[in-house]
């Protein structure tokens, strides 16, 4: 409901399936869920990553092996906070990101709203 129209959305599924978000435009790559994994790590320049467990890890890996940009907010925990092998150098502070932004994107007792500012 926060993605405006959708028309800039894209949900990443395996062959047959579909997300029902309501938002977006569904493409289905890969026969399973593992093959859909390997193919998102290798498509996108950035990925933003929200808590997670071992499939969000495995993505921001591949993603972060070939050179994309993994911005995780820290404050949610999980994958995104460092476990299940999350990629230690996406968890320090990019070039394009400010002291201020990347202590936004850790710290949980920010408000919300500056953390998405």
């Amino acid at each position: 409901k926060y993605c405006g129209d959708g028309s800039r959305v894209w949900n990443l599924l395996p062959v047959g399936q579909s997300s029902g978000y309501g938002r977006g435009t569904d493409i289905n790559a890969g026969s399973d869920l593992e093959e859909r994994k390997a193919i998102f790590g290798l498509i996108g320049d950035i990925y933003i990553t929200v808590e997670g467990g071992p499939g969000v890890s495995q993505e921001a890996r591949a993603a972060h092996a070939r050179g994309a940009a993994v911005v995780p907010l820290m404050r949610t925990g999980g994958a995104s906070n460092g476990m299940f092998d999350f990629p230690s150098g996406a968890l320090e502070k990019p070039s394009f990101s400010t002291e201020e932004q990347w202590s936004l994107l850790k710290s949980k007792d920010a408000p919300v709203e500056e953390s998405a500012s």
